[in-house]
């Protein structure tokens, strides 16, 4: 078979430098396979070095020849249909959400099996496991353990109450002039012999153990943070009261500049809100709407504690929890922006202040 003659408009030092800079090794090889040629060397030595035998040297000459350098790249091909198109992939994510119905299907949730038996019942599209969890990641879902919530959030109390937030700082404001406002977030955390327990990695089909402690001895971290400053301090008592609350504020009140002036938000406890609750004057206390621990962003960082250094842990005593406690709370405030970036919530810390 006679040898294809290769256009010329494109000189050999071209295709070696397009070669060079090509992110596909396959179009490169390709691209350097033609220069060989067009450098002299056997169309079958060509082929060698792109890594190909001379028929298929010959296709792609074919398609540079007719398209250039654009021809020497794969085409996309249409392949086997999906089972469940892409149009109906938006209203299984709304039958997952749904979730199932206890009488009918015997479940509480969806289990990956039980998305396999949706899929199938409802578009009669029969994936295997492993392409069901495919299907599931492209749709932008994963295996998640819900955070709990209170039966009575109201979330539209917790709308109104961020988007009103520009506006109580600005009457505060109003209230202390020359003063520039921060926003701390407050909080307590109980931590105690009767611990949590975290998702960690094990071999499947193993039910790991992990040791938790029933006895009963507590100890509570009063914290606040200020994310606009990357900064927050604690205190650790063994009972909740208000007078430990006043020893907290007095703390938060000594980290404030002279210049400055702290919102504390914090919920409704009654140790926050008691008339003998000394407030001192560079603070202003700011109640968060009722059952809303989603806006308080220290929640956040007692979880990240809770999590990293304070869970599957066996406490011997008071002392043992108070220095743990102690431990934990200085191991993140000491990590540059720590509290910035577990605790900024944007719509407390980007709006003016001064």
């Amino acid at each position: 078979m006679p040898a294809i003659a290769i256009r010329q408009d494109i000189s050999v030092c071209e295709l070696r430098r397009q070669a060079r800079l090509e992110e596909d090794g396959r179009v490169a090889a390709r691209l350097l396979a033609i220069a060989a040629v067009l450098d002299g060397h056997s169309r079958a030595h060509a082929a060698r070095l792109g890594g190909m035998d001379r028929q298929t040297l010959r296709d792609w000459v074919h398609r540079f020849n007719a398209e250039g350098v654009s021809g020497l790249r794969d085409r996309s091909r249409s392949g086997r249909p999906r089972l469940l198109a892409d149009e109906l992939r938006p209203e299984l994510a709304t039958l997952i959400a749904a979730g199932p119905d206890l009488e009918r299907d015997g479940v509480v949730e969806y289990r990956l099996t039980h998305i396999q038996d949706l899929a199938k019942r409802h578009f009669g599209a029969d994936y295997s496991r492993g392409g069901m969890h495919n299907v599931l990641q492209q749709m932008g879902l994963s295996w998640q353990t819900p955070r709990p919530i209170h039966p009575k959030t109201d979330p539209a109390a917790q709308e109104a109450f961020k988007k009103n937030f520009p506006d109580q700082l600005a009457a505060i404001a109003k209230r202390h002039p020359g003063k520039r406002l921060e926003v701390w977030f407050q909080d307590e955390a109980r931590v105690g012999q009767k611990g949590t327990l975290t998702r960690l990695w094990a071999p499947r089909a193993i039910r790991v153990r992990a040791v938790r402690d029933h006895r009963f001895k507590s100890a509570y971290i009063f914290g606040a943070v200020c994310p606009q400053r990357d900064t927050g301090v604690a205190l650790v008592m063994t009972r909740v009261s208000t007078e430990a609350m006043t020893l907290m504020l007095a703390e938060i009140s000594q980290a404030v500049p002279h210049e400055g002036h702290a919102v504390v938000l914090l919920d409704g406890a009654g140790w926050h809100i008691a008339n003998e609750l000394e407030v001192p004057a560079n603070l202003t206390l700011l109640p968060l709407p009722p059952y809303s621990p989603e806006l308080n962003a220290i929640e956040r960082l007692w979880q990240v504690m809770r999590e990293t250094v304070l869970s599957h842990r066996l406490f011997i005593d008071t002392k043992h929890i108070i220095d743990a406690c102690c431990r934990a709370w200085n191991s993140l405030i000491n990590k540059p922006g720590r509290i910035q970036s577990t605790c900024g919530y944007p719509w407390a810390t980007q709006v003016k202040t001064s």
